[in-house]
């Protein structure tokens, strides 16, 4: 596990500056879809359309880690290659769509029923880690051997619950790295108001958190804590990713030795 590890953290180094370029593009599009869709109170329209923009990007980010993992070139150009996989993905969508819609019915159910809200989003989190590294070990799976969704869903969740300790690092990465890009979008918040937030703070007679309230609610904040945390999955995503894909060529090449 230790040179897995080793392997991935030198190919997230080489490789997370140009994956990152995509990923800043597609959060910007997403966030000004919801921005644009915000301005006529409409909801459903950016949920759908940011949904359907990352579940295709999601999809061309794993083809572009997999080709960086054999050290082939890639570029935008190679989201096209997406067009062919269509058909063969939606059963794989249509799973995530029920899962999507079972979590947020499990989420609603347990506020309504009073359960513990510190354990819901503990387990919810747990949850969204295991499928987001199920989904790289899937496509993976149907991209170097064209599996159908669902004998690679298969595949890939079975191989991904193998390796406990693969399980508990990529958890474990996944947590801190949340951590710290939390703080580093709110640091950026702050620091572009600051001298605004600084002269308010001067001349009130009284220092209260309506005050600053105000400098986290326009649509420069929005879009800074919008794409900052976008961009922060993404960069867990290709971690997950990168260390997953590691992982899955490793043993996909000792089974077929």
């Amino acid at each position: 596990m230790n040179v897995i590890l080793e392997s991935a953290h030198a190919a997230i180094a080489r490789h997370r500056l140009p994956l990152m370029k995509y990923c800043l593009a597609v959060a910007c599009l997403c966030s000004l879809i919801s921005l644009a869709a915000q301005q006529f109170n409409n909801n459903l329209i950016p949920l759908a359309a940011t949904l359907a923009i990352n579940l295709i990007f999601l999809f061309g980010l794993d083809l572009l880690m997999l080709k960086a993992l054999h050290d082939e070139p890639y570029s935008l150009h190679d989201f096209s290659q997406f067009t062919g996989y269509i058909k063969s993905l939606l059963p794989l969508f249509g799973i995530y769509g029920l899962i999507l819609a079972g979590g947020v019915f499990a989420l609603r159910a347990m506020i309504h029923l009073g359960a513990v809200l510190l354990v819901l989003p503990a387990l919810l989190g747990l949850g969204v880690i295991f499928l987001n590294c199920i989904n790289h070990l899937t496509l993976f799976s149907m991209i170097e051997t064209h599996q159908s969704a669902w004998r690679a869903l298969k595949g890939g969740t079975k191989l991904f619950f193998q390796s406990g300790k693969l399980i508990m690092h990529i958890v474990l990465k996944t947590i801190v790295l949340i951590l710290l890009g939390s703080l580093a979008v709110y640091a950026l918040n702050v620091f572009v108001y600051a001298p605004q937030i600084d002269a308010v703070l001067k001349s009130a007679p009284e220092i209260t958190e309506a005050l600053i309230d105000p400098y986290f609610s326009t649509n420069l904040s929005y879009m800074i804590q919008s794409v900052g945390m976008q961009l922060v999955v993404s960069y867990i995503a290709i971690v997950s990713g990168m260390t997953c894909g590691v992982y899955y060529l490793k043993q996909r090449k000792a089974i077929t030795r």
